[in-house]
């Protein structure tokens, strides 16, 4: 039987078993985390703590899904530093290279998307922007949160490049897919044009398009595209089964 994550384990100890179940602030309450909100000058949420208690602070301009996801994340600083003086700002609300915060995002997409709920809900759907708009909703989480979530357990064989608005551009790939198999950063994601879509764009290309490596010959992605409510740029790579 696989372990339970910390977060997911928290969940079960509270006795929550639906997505709807999922409420971030009484979470919070039964680990000594009180959460506020106020406008803040810069970043979505900050949390201080000293000891068994701590005061997590969410901007209240931010988006409801933008929120949840925020103080969940500071639970995971919470959970890893608890017991500690802790004080957490995090003023560009993405720092992907931090390894204290890819451990808190971590933390939240467990206890916003637990493998117990998510896992039996896909079944045997294959990836695609539509399974992860569904997520989205059925989780209220955001489309990349999703993303990268169905990313880390989902059975399908796919890469997820994430074009930022200030030009960097990250990906992460899935378990399933080629070791052997190298991402191309260099290449374009884009079918035409670079505007902000709402629906999906959708292409079939060589696989050679997007990938370095061996056994590409014939096999051909299936790539979707669209914008975040953030305004990232998210492109799907899926390889057909």
């Amino acid at each position: 039987m696989t372990s339970l994550s910390p977060a997911e384990r928290l969940l079960q100890d509270l006795g929550i078993t639906e997505p709807d179940e999922i409420d971030v602030e009484v979470i919070a309450w039964s680990v000594g985390a009180w959460v506020r909100y106020r406008a803040l000058p810069q970043g979505d949420a900050r949390i201080v703590g000293m000891v068994d208690r701590a005061i997590i602070t969410v901007d209240d301009r931010a988006s409801r899904v933008r929120q949840r996801f925020s103080v969940a994340h500071e639970l995971g600083h919470w959970h890893h530093h608890r017991g500690q003086r802790l004080i957490c700002h995090d003023a560009s609300g993405n720092a992907p290279d931090h390894t204290c915060e890819r451990d808190a995002d971590r933390y939240a997409a467990e206890l916003l998307m637990p493998c117990s709920m998510l896992v039996p809900w896909m079944a045997e759907a294959p990836m695609s922007v539509a399974l992860m708009d569904s997520v989205a909703r059925l989780f209220q989480v955001s489309r990349l949160a999703a993303a990268l979530r169905l990313a880390d357990i989902h059975a399908g064989r796919f890469a997820l490049i994430v074009d930022e608005p200030d030009g960097r551009r990250w990906f992460k790939r899935s378990p399933a897919l080629p070791r052997g198999w190298h991402l191309r950063l260099d290449v374009s994601t884009g079918k035409e044009g670079s505007e902000p879509v709402s629906q999906p764009k959708q292409w079939s290309v060589p696989a050679q398009r997007h990938f370095r490596g061996r056994n590409l010959s014939g096999i051909r992605l299936h790539c979707e595209t669209l914008h975040a409510a953030s305004g990232q740029r998210l492109t799907l790579i899926t390889v057909p089964v």
